[in-house]
């Protein structure tokens, strides 16, 4: 138990700081650096998964289509909600996107498994997940309150709230795809592969159909808006390879996080998803003192959003 959570807290520090090569898209368009970022992210799972388990293609191609279907979709809605979230930045600012979106996320991704299994806590542990579920999404809420007033107010926008609430739809259906896969799990490990290669081998399909969902819609918008040739602007070549350790490192949480639902047990499938959010967003929130984000705002709301974030850790924690 205390291996899984280690694992789900290096999963959480680097889920929160992958984010930081996304800070500039020059010398790119935007289409161009997002699908550039989709085409680096398959390339680091396809290779890591392919590395790690040389029998990777005979397992997954041996379960059928039936294997990839619910994992390809749900990495759909996910590579297409992560657009949603970008031009929903657009239209109602950063902080209120990250809040709805990963409230949201924070939800489905945590629930949803658990009513396909049916597999829901009970007595003490039901209680404990529920105010820790809570918790989390309380403190989403008093960070996301701490962003807008540190970005001047409220902005209103029908359409940046729908692409906000779509986009933690798609994030929580991460969870969920990655949870269906479970079913490859033994088939790996009387290979003799680790838990490591497992957990690159379930996270394929959901990150490969939200890649390529991704990678669609950008060679659509570089063809409608003849941006291809922000491809081959000056310093193109050090903004690529920045943005290749910017998928490992974004990688690297995924994997991290599958290794630490393992280690869990069965709460990991749910409350693992909680943690892995509500850390996430301690850290990203840590990056943005550190970067300047926060000057000559009042952080005491982002403080107390923090602490509760920390409490909801502790009260799943002891599940």
């Amino acid at each position: 138990m205390i291996a899984g959570f280690a694992m789900l807290l290096i999963a959480g520090v680097c889920q929160g700081s992958f984010g930081l090569g996304y800070k500039k898209y020059a010398p790119f368009s935007w289409a161009a650096f997002w699908a550039i970022y989709n085409i680096l992210c398959i390339i680091t799972a396809v290779g890591f998964a392919w590395a790690s388990a040389p029998s990777l293609w005979s397992v997954i191609f041996g379960n059928g289509f039936s294997y990839w279907t619910v994992p390809l979709f749900c990495g759909a809605l996910w590579g297409l909600s992560a657009i949603g979230f970008s031009k929903g930045i657009d239209k109602i600012g950063m902080s209120m996107v990250y809040g709805i979106s990963m409230g949201i996320s924070t939800i489905v991704g945590s629930v949803t498994p658990m009513i396909i299994n049916r597999s829901f806590p009970v007595g003490t542990s039901a209680v404990m997940f529920a105010a820790g579920l809570v918790l989390t999404v309380f403190g989403v809420i008093i960070v996301t309150i701490a962003g807008v007033r540190r970005d001047g107010g409220l902005k209103s926008s029908a359409v940046g709230v729908l692409l906000a609430a779509l986009s933690g739809l798609g994030s929580g259906a991460m969870n969920v795809g990655f949870a269906h896969s479970e079913s490859i799990t033994a088939q790996f490990l009387m290979l003799g592969y680790s838990q490591a290669a497992v957990s690159g081998a379930r996270w394929l399909p959901v990150l490969v159909g939200g890649c390529i969902a991704g990678l669609i819609w950008c060679i659509c918008e570089l063809c409608a808006r003849r941006e291809w040739n922000t491809i081959a602007e000056k310093g193109c070549g050090v903004r690529t390879l920045k943005l290749f350790a910017t998928s490992v490192v974004w990688y690297a949480a995924l994997l991290m996080y599958g290794l630490s639902v393992t280690a869990l047990g069965e709460i990991g499938k749910s409350a693992g998803w909680i943690l892995f959010n509500a850390l996430a967003l301690i850290i990203s929130a840590a990056w943005g003192l550190k970067t300047g984000e926060w000057k000559n705002s009042p952080k005491g709301l982002l403080y107390a959003g923090c602490a509760v974030l920390i409490a909801a850790w502790i009260f799943i924690s002891m599940i």
